[in-house]
């Protein structure tokens, strides 16, 4: 199933129509997506099954939300894949770096990424996304993908200076409003063949700057569940960002950054793209 935020309301999409969750179901099941998702999978399921969709709105004619709007934490992973551990020259550790994103940096995935007033140094990062189905602590790995209710496409912007010269730590320059755009759908796990072997890709302008695969990981999926699930309880709704390839801006020589006009497409194999121009904050 593929599961969007059409307007703040859930639904399904189904060869380019969305039809709003609580419609089909007769007013039964709310219409806040993970609300939905978490509380009337079952439910949402059989609707899906049965392929009885009527009142359909196409896909170009609504505006998509993050699919998972407010979770409750929104864990990142860095230097996470090969390729990006050699451009930059970090070392490949057995437990990755392990930081946050704000839930407040949340986007949409056709929405504005603002960058900031200040050194200009604002980056793009394509990413896989995964999102916790359920409420676990110390899950195995074999296991993991179970736990899980899907992936989204994701885009870990970052502003270089305060990421690594202000404030030597990630969070902060990885958490402006507008920096982690998702979606533009939440795919359940049954659409997509190899979940740890989709080709992951961002473009500026067109211009491929990102082209690898989610096999470069160096801790693959089911075992970054299985690291984080043995520090905390994850819930339902959690969201993690898994890394990203080789072709960041920072590492190119001379280095390239983001800047006012420029669209930056994240596109992942089976999951679809994320669109998103960059804007001048006022």
């Amino acid at each position: 199933m593929r599961f969007v935020n059409a307007g703040g309301r859930a639904g399904l999409l189904v060869d380019d129509m969305v039809y709003d969750v609580n419609e089909l179901s007769g007013d039964a099941i709310p219409y806040w997506p993970m609300e939905a998702l978490v509380a009337h999978w079952e439910a949402i399921v059989n609707l899906h099954e049965v392929g009885a969709f009527t009142g359909g709105t196409p896909l170009d004619q609504v505006h998509l939300g993050p699919p998972v709007p407010r979770p409750s934490s929104v864990f990142a992973i860095g230097v996470n894949y090969r390729g990006h551990a050699a451009e930059t020259g970090a070392d490949i550790r057995p437990i990755p770096a392990v930081f946050t994103k704000f839930p407040s940096s949340i986007n949409g995935p056709y929405d504005d990424v603002v960058l900031p007033r200040g050194e200009g140094t604002t980056d793009w990062e394509a990413e896989l996304a995964f999102v916790m189905g359920d409420t676990g602590r110390n899950i195995g790995a074999k296991q993991a993908l179970g736990a899980l209710r899907g992936f989204m496409c994701a885009q870990d912007i970052s502003e270089r200076f305060v990421q690594m010269a202000a404030s030597r730590q990630f969070s902060l320059g990885k958490s402006y409003d507008t920096f982690c755009p998702l979606g533009p759908a939440l795919v359940t796990l049954d659409e997509l063949p190899d979940p740890l072997s989709l080709r992951i890709s961002c473009r500026v302008n067109g211009e491929v700057m990102q082209d690898s695969s989610t096999s470069d990981m160096v801790v693959d999926v089911p075992h970054l569940v299985e690291l984080l699930s043995s520090v905390m309880t994850l819930r339902p709704g959690d969201v993690c960002l898994t890394g990203t390839p080789a072709g960041v801006g920072v590492a190119r020589r001379p280095p390239v950054f983001l800047k006012p006009g420029d669209v930056v497409e994240t596109e992942i194999e089976g999951v679809g793209v994320l669109r998103n121009r960059c804007v001048a904050e006022d």
